[in-house]
Parts: structure tokens; C-alpha cells; sequence
């Protein structure tokens, strides 16, 4: 039986699953990684810490499988826009600014002004964003250029992890896309993009490969570790996104997955680059399927704002239900059931840290809007539900001012394995939600592309097709889409209400936290 991994280098933590031929997990292995917030706007991870992750989640998984010495490839995803800073000698020069750091924010808006938008688009299919490379290594630079001179080679997250498997130095065009130094069309570096940041070309990778190619082969020590074949190929693999669209199977033009994780994400797929003129925040990929292209709109505070209520004012649930087996979020979305279609009015903005799609906002923050005494912990805990599903139809109007028809959308991540948040989906996007019999997508997208690159399958559609299937559909229901309809309008009028309160209150907590 041939058997393969998939990593996924998340945010939260590592996972890494096993799959067989057939699209079976036989074995799941997961450990959790910390943020760090040493300053508002500021989000770090330590590389150390992914990769001791990600050791004991592969060595778990192939535990569990018991089909170690079968596993023919190795693939990964991973959290995209990282900055992973290694000197000379490959070792970590700092932590790594991570996709919800902001702290970049000025430069960006520099960097969006030292070209036309017409040149710009024309390269690299978007505007500068403060959680690209380009920005933050600009910032690197005039605020520590300490840190600055030292760096030798930058990474994403999973290119270091597959560093440490194979010792080969890579990284691959989906997590290229958002670096804002890469020409999207030809797939390749772009001179033109290092002249206008000032950057060193010298920085970056300078293998640049598609997401299924070879990027070099386990090694010894590491497989005596894991239990598994000394010299299996590990492939490039994708950022999570594009990977997740290969593991819900949105590998065709017109295909729609909304995904509720950490961060909230609407992905596509489509056969030249995506490229919205407005300053949007829709984020232009090239896919991790070979000479196809990828879009994303995405909300950065989703499913980490109901983590955020579940760990606030559910705490001391979270430990009693834990002691007797169950699981708080359970219960929290069995009190959202109990509440009203709408929430009686109450309206949750889930900017906890900035917003990026479609408002590029560093300094958005939460907001609870129209709470009455009528409310109680239900709606609470509804209306996050609910305005974590405006913020993804936010995208959804996006692809719609282009002419796109929605009429399926493929659920992925955590909320997708509950059937009150489908429903919700449903009725807020008003179209067909459907789920796939891979819960893991991003590590699911990852082994199907190991297989791809072990020469298993002869591409990723053909991967798609013998291992992902529908399992679940949720149709929308009239009534409440109208309700939704209605209620949504509220939710888009706040934040141009308030857009400049955001701005001001940002600078008084500078102030007084300095």
C-alpha cells in the first residue's frame, strides 16, 4: 500500500497526517506552537518551536498509522507571508513575523507609492500589503538593522521545516506570491520588484519551484527518528490556502472553498492572475497546480475570535466540560442554536487584530454593535458566528462585482464541522455549502501533492479525483437568507462609520503604552 504525508505548518500548531492511496487518514499527529505579542500590531512565532512541533506531530501520526516504512513522499502547507530570517549558517537570526503582523504598515503604503498601480498590477497581480516580505524586510532594515545585516537567506514557514528534513534551501511560487518581489505571470523573481524595494536579490531562495516538484530527499537521521524510508522525496508543497484548495479539490476555474481557521479565507481558482484594481486586499496567487492561478479574500480575526470568547468568557466552562469529556466549543454553539436567525440585531466586527479584505486596516479592531439587555450569551456567541460569515461574504461581493456566480461554496477548516455555521454559510452567502471527506484540507492538499511528486498520481487532478469527495450539503433557506440579507447591510455600514475612530483610538493606546 503506498502511503503518504502531508504536513501543515498552521499557526496554532503543526499537524501532520498520513494518507493512503485511497484518500483514508491513518494516522493524525498535532502539536501547538505560541504567538508572540511583544507589541500591539506586533505577531511573532519562533522558528525553533515549529520545528520540535513538527517533529513530535509526524512522529505521532506515524505511530499511529503503522505504515511508516510504506510512506513513498512528503508534502507540507503552510501559514503564508512569514519571515523566517536565517544567517549564514542557516540558524534563525529572530523570530518571525508572522501573516497577522502589522507592524509593516507605513512601508507598505511607501512601497504602494514608489510605482504605478498600473506597473505594479501589471508584475505582481496586487498592491503591497503590510504582511508581505517586501514591507517587512523594508522595515527590518530601518528598525533593526542589526537583525537586517545578518540575514542571509529568507524562508517561509514550510521551507524552513522542509530545510531541516533535507538540507536543501527552496521555496515555491504560491508562497512566492505574496512576497511582493515576484513576477506572477512568468512565475519567476522580478528584477523590476527588487529594484523598486531596494532589496537585495541575493535574499531570497533562488530555487524557485512549483508546488509538486522535488525539493530534496529525507534525511538519514531525521527518518531514523520518524521511523520511515531514508531518502523519500519531500516535495516544495504550497501555502496553506493554495494547499487547502488542493485538498478540497478547487483546482478548476469557477471552483469557490470558504474556510473559517484561525483567519477566515474565500479561495479560487482560476487560469490567468486574479487582479482587482481597488485596494481591496484581494490577494493574487499562482496555485499550487501547475500553470493555474488562485484568489483570496481574507478576514483575520475568524475562527481566533470565537477562540478568543471561548478562552475569555467561557474559561471556567472550557476546564469543567473538559473534566467530564466534552468539548466547550459544543456547547457554546448549542447556546448560538438557541438564538435568533440574526441575533435580534446584535452585529460582531471580528477586526480583533486589523482587518485585511477588503479594508487593509492595521488598526480595525472588535466591536460588538446594538447589544440590549434582550441578549444573552447565545447571542453572543451567535453574533460572532455571524460576523465572522459577513466578513467572508465581504470576498464573496468582491468576485461578484467581477461577474462571478456563486451558486457552491466548499466549507473547510473548523467551522466547517459544525452544522449550525454551514447553515449559517448557507444562508449568509445565499448559495449550496457543501463539505468534503477531508476535514485536514491543507494537509490533505499537501499528501496529494507528495504523491504527485513520488510520481503516484500523474497530476493533481488526477489526485483530486481518486481521493476527495463530497460528504455533506447544506442548502440555504429563504427566510433566513432574507433576514441575513437585511441584517448584512448593518454590518457593511460600520466600518466606514468607523474608520476614523479606529485610527484615533489606535494612536491614544500608543500613547499610552509608551
Amino acid at each position: 500500500m503506498s502511503c503518504f504525508l502531508g504536513i501543515d505548518a498552521g499557526t496554532s500548531g503543526i499537524k501532520a497526517v498520513v494518507l493512503d492511496e485511497t484518500g483514508v487518514i491513518l494516522g493524525v499527529g498535532y502539536q501547538e506552537c505560541n504567538l508572540i505579542t511583544p507589541k500591539p500590531a506586533w505577531v511573532e512565532e519562533n522558528p525553533l518551536d515549529w520545528w520540535k512541533a513538527c517533529d513530535g506531530a509526524v512522529q505521532q501520526a506515524v505511530a499511529l498509522s503503522g505504515h511508516g516504512m510504506e510512506i513513498e513522499g512528503i508534502g507540507f502547507s503552510g501559514q503564508m507571508q512569514g519571515t523566517t530570517l536565517m544567517d549564514k549558517d542557516m540558524n534563525p537570526v529572530d523570530n518571525c513575523m508572522i501573516w497577522l503582523d502589522q507592524r509593516a504598515a507605513a512601508e507598505a503604503d511607501e512601497l504602494n507609492g514608489r510605482m504605478s498601480a498600473e506597473e505594479m498590477l501589471s508584475i505582481t497581480a496586487s498592491y503591497c500589503l503590510p504582511s508581505y516580505w517586501a514591507p517587512k524586510l523594508l522595515w527590518l532594515q530601518r528598525n533593526k538593522p542589526d537583525v537586517f545585516e545578518k540575514i542571509h537567506t529568507v524562508l517561509f514557514t514550510k521551507d524552513y521545516l522542509r530545510y531541516q528534513m533535507t538540507g536543501e534551501v527552496a521555496t515555491e511560487v504560491s508562497d512566492a506570491s505574496c512576497s511582493w518581489l515576484l513576477d506572477m505571470k512568468a512565475r519567476r523573481w522580478s528584477d523590476r520588484m527588487f529594484e523598486v524595494t531596494g532589496l537585495p536579490k541575493e535574499i531570497v531562495p533562488q530555487r524557485l519551484l512549483e508546488s509538486q516538484d522535488v525539493a530534496g530527499y529525507l534525511r538519514a537521521d531525521v527518518a531514523e527518528r520518524w521511523k520511515v524510508r531514508a531518502g523519500i522525496p519531500v516535495v516544495a508543497g504550497g501555502g496553506d490556502q493554495p494547499a487547502g484548495g488542493v485538498g478540497s479539490g478547487v483546482v478548476k476555474t469557477g471552483t469557490i472553498a470558504a474556510t473559517i481557521g484561525t483567519s477566515g479565507v474565500v479561495f479560487g481558482c482560476c487560469d490567468t492572475p486574479f487582479v482587482d484594481s481597488k485596494k481591496r486586499a484581494m490577494y493574487s496567487l499562482c496555485h499550487s497546480v501547475p500553470g493555474k492561478y488562485c484568489f483570496l479574500g481574507c478576514t483575520l480575526g475568524a475562527g481566533g475570535s470565537f477562540k478568543w470568547m471561548r478562552d475569555t468568557l467561557f474559561a471556567d466552562k472550557k476546564a469543567a466540560l473538559a473534566a467530564e469529556g466534552k468539548d466547550v466549543y459544543d456547547y457554546m454553539t448549542s447556546l448560538a442554536a438557541a438564538a435568533p436567525v440574526g441575533s435580534e440585531g446584535l452585529t460582531f466586527l471580528p477586526y480583533m487584530s486589523g482587518e485585511s479584505t477588503p479594508h487593509v486596516d492595521p488598526d480595525a479592531r472588535g466591536v460588538f454593535f446594538g447589544l440590549s439587555y434582550r441578549h444573552g450569551l447565545g447571542d453572543l456567541c451567535r453574533s460572532v458566528m455571524e460576523g465572522v460569515t459577513y466578513s467572508l461574504r465581504d470576498t464573496m461581493e468582491i468576485l461578484r462585482d467581477f461577474g462571478l456566480t456563486i451558486n457552491e461554496v466548499r466549507a473547510m477548516g473548523g467551522g466547517a464541522k459544525s452544522s449550525l455555521w454551514r447553515q449559517i454559510q448557507a444562508d449568509v452567502y445565499n448559495a449550496t455549502v457543501v463539505t468534503m471527506n477531508m476535514e485536514e484540507g491543507p494537509a490533505a492538499g499537501a499528501a496529494i501533492m507528495a504523491a504527485v511528486g513520488a510520481g503516484h498520481f500523474k497530476d493533481i487532478q488526477e489526485g483530486c479525483d481518486a481521493i476527495l469527495k463530497v460528504v455533506s450539503t447544506t442548502e440555504p433557506i429563504p427566510k433566513n437568507v432574507e433576514i441575513y440579507d437585511d441584517y448584512y447591510q448593518t454590518y457593511r455600514s460600520l466600518y466606514g462609520t468607523l474608520k476614523d475612530t479606529f485610527a484615533l483610538q489606535a494612536k491614544r493606546v500608543a500613547k499610552h503604552l509608551d
